[in-house]
């Protein structure tokens, strides 16, 4: 989604914008492509670190290089002024880690690389199936069972995606809301909005929208009067009056939306109070958040998950906890 965001804007990618040669240039020549874009956000060039060694000539004598592993680079840290801080990269670096213990491409749900079976350790796989009413739902079952199931190696352990997530976020909630109260947060809240208003530019629309009316309303009254005097002729005068009346009735619509809302945000600490309660109801359905403080979720064979988080004590914090 990134590299056709950067195509669909016209960005040039780095080879264009150097302007490097193209041996053999072709229909997405200059484009950009995913693989481009893993490899920038993993790149810790732009975290102020310089990078080394990752491909070593296999000699001298020949062009061909090596990638290198890992652990064989040499990183050295703060040469050159970041672009990125190192927070949003270890986060990036989480989402991206998240990713890899999942084949499923087709489906995309919140704990996505996130499920593993308790008994066997393996990723957990989804299927999509049809509910009673005939809706898509999706299910995790145990990636040794599906690809072994006669062997007896694990059980099925088959569960929808619904009760899991809904399981999960309750436990997190429960684990993590004594961090997140509204009086600490409210406080915060009214700083960004009061610093939000000073650049708040809706007085002035609203203006130039009352005035676009007024000028509209003008108009209106011009073309009725040139229709009574005989100037316009009548199939004339009714197709610029509807066409005029209703860009006048859409601007109308507008100003009152944008008075309505200025009104609702009069009172700051009102806004901010809502401001604070919207973010406590939704927070804990951020995946970022979520990869950020859990490590894996494992699901039993008697429907209970454990939530191994990232900080403390994982069994203390979650140990197990059966779904209904």
């Amino acid at each position: 989604k990134i590299a056709a965001a950067l195509n669909e804007e016209s960005i040039p990618t780095p080879a264009t914008y150097a302007n490097l040669p193209v041996g053999n240039p072709g229909p997405y020549t200059g484009l950009w492509y995913g693989e481009r874009i893993s490899e920038m956000l993993q790149n810790e060039t732009y975290i102020g670190n310089m990078v080394q060694g990752r491909r070593v000539k296999v000699s001298y004598k020949s062009k061909k290089c090596l990638q290198q592993n890992r652990e064989n680079w040499v990183v050295v840290e703060g040469t050159h002024e970041p672009l990125v801080d190192r927070e949003t990269f270890r986060k990036v670096g989480l989402l991206l880690d998240s990713r890899k213990h999942t084949r499923s491409r087709r489906y995309d749900f919140l704990l996505k690389g996130l499920l593993f079976c308790h008994e066997c350790g393996h990723p957990m796989a989804v299927l999509n199936r049809k509910n009673a009413a005939g809706e898509d739902v999706l299910y995790f079952v145990c990636r040794t069972y599906q690809r072994f199931p006669a062997a007896g190696t694990c059980t099925s352990h088959t569960i929808g995606e619904r009760r899991v997530t809904e399981a999960v976020i309750a436990r997190v909630r429960e684990v993590c809301g004594n961090w997140l109260q509204p009086e600490i947060l409210e406080p915060i809240a009214l700083a960004a909005v009061e610093e939000a208003r000073k650049t708040d530019d809706r007085t002035s629309r609203i203006q130039e929208l009352r005035a676009g009316i007024e000028s509209m309303t003008a108009n209106l009254d011009r073309v009725y009067m040139e229709h009574l005097n005989g100037i316009l002729a009548e199939g004339d005068f009714e197709r610029i009056y509807r066409n005029v009346r209703a860009e006048r009735e859409k601007l109308e619509k507008r100003l009152a939306d944008m008075e309505a809302e200025k009104e609702r945000d009069a009172d700051p600490c009102e806004e901010a109070r809502r401001l604070a309660a919207g973010y406590l109801q939704s927070v804990f359905t951020s995946r970022e958040l979520l990869v950020s403080l859990i490590e894996r979720v494992e699901l039993t064979g008697d429907k209970q998950i454990i939530i191994r988080f990232r900080f403390g004590d994982a069994e203390n914090c979650a140990g197990p906890e059966r779904l209904q």
